[in-house]
């Protein structure tokens, strides 16, 4: 039989006056007894189920067998060549962002979106057990300073397109031009020029910043209805300019699959992914807080994105709520040097929608 040895994914925490055990890359959870860690504690390294049985000589053998057996069943305890083990040796460069990074990056990469029937009966759900939050931060009887209300900066171009930018769930028949995809990407994950730095020579600039220049987002198109490029798959080469086909054919089903089954993403015109690559950061920085920094990023790039979708007149969505497993089999990358973060899409607006271009929204309050 082959050797064994704990999982190295293991978190340890109490729940409700237990103590609980979570392996954060297979996402089971189980209550377990100190005496449990106390095991675990002897298998940290490749060993034979026999040579285990031996540093538990206290107890019998079948009781030792029995609960290795649930421990391999549970994935606290991982089979020398299984598929778990390939796996987390995929996770080796997450050392040098230690176990608080890697813990919170795995363990919220679980599918846990269902479904919603009724958005209207959950939020009656919701309001029926506890209040909203306060929408807004006050500080009572503070001072204040009073700001002019803005004035004709208002009806340039960029606050009208700031005040315009919305998040859309419906879009409008038919397809986005292929020079508006360009415009999107260039301008959102286009290499626009070069910086020098200091002893690492040339690095990239794009329209939104990343930590130490070190650009670690990649994109990959779900093109479904985009003049010029066919339904398929493409990862976007942001210093050529160009869209490398990786798998024809594309269906709106799909597209919604991935994110999370919500039906809606089936009618954009086009899905875009971002990832990260986390070996650009890790070798530049070493601690874990340089994870938020990739978190940060693709938040700045999604924005631009929608920023440039409102500028160019289209109906522009972002989501989080993604089957990541999913995604990242599709794309063929490990989910470990490189993972899925983040999505956004787009379509045509739906008709009579208030456009940018058109006319100076008003501020809102």
């Amino acid at each position: 039989m082959p050797a064994i040895k704990r999982s190295d994914c293991l978190v340890f925490f109490f729940k409700d006056g237990n103590l609980r055990c979570k392996n954060y890359l297979t996402a089971v959870e189980v209550e377990t007894t100190p005496l449990l860690v106390s095991v675990l504690e002897k298998m940290d390294r490749w060993r034979s189920r026999q040579a285990v049985e031996q540093l538990l000589s206290d107890y019998s053998s079948a009781s030792v067998q029995r609960t290795l057996r649930r421990l391999t069943a549970h994935t606290l305890v991982v089979e020398k060549g299984s598929a778990q083990a390939r796996q987390e040796a995929t996770l080796a460069p997450w050392a040098v962002w230690g176990t608080d990074a890697s813990f919170f990056h795995f363990a919220t990469k679980e599918d846990l979106y269902r479904t919603v029937k009724s958005e209207l009966r959950l939020n009656r759900k919701m309001l029926k057990e506890a209040p909203q939050p306060p929408l807004v931060k006050r500080y009572a009887g503070a001072r204040c300073v009073a700001l002019p209300r803005p004035g004709a900066g208002l009806r340039s171009e960029f606050p009208r397109v700031l005040l315009s930018r919305r998040t859309h769930r419906r879009f409008g028949p038919g397809s986005i031009s292929l020079e508006q995809l360009s415009l999107l990407l260039r301008l959102t994950w286009g290499v626009t020029g070069f910086l020098h730095w200091p002893g690492l020579g040339r690095l990239l600039v794009k329209t939104s910043p990343s930590g130490g220049a070190r650009h670690p987002l990649e994109v990959y198109v779900w093109s479904l209805k985009a003049d010029g490029v066919p339904r398929g798959l493409y990862h976007y080469r942001g210093d050529r300019h160009r869209l490398e086909l990786l798998c024809e054919g594309a269906t709106g089903d799909r597209m919604a699959e991935l994110c999370a089954r919500q039906r809606w993403v089936r009618d954009c015109s086009a899905l875009f992914v971002m990832t990260a690559v986390f070996p650009r950061v890790m070798w530049r920085y070493r601690f874990s807080r340089a994870y938020r920094t990739v978190l940060l990023e693709a938040g700045h790039f999604c924005q631009t994105f929608c920023l440039v979708a409102t500028w160019l007149g289209l109906a522009p969505f972002c989501t989080a709520a993604l089957s990541d497993q999913k995604i990242e089999s599709e794309l063929g990358i490990d989910g470990a040097s490189e993972s899925v973060l983040y999505a956004a899409g787009v379509g045509p607006k739906v008709p009579g929608f208030p456009s940018s271009r058109s006319k100076s929204p008003k501020a809102e309050s």
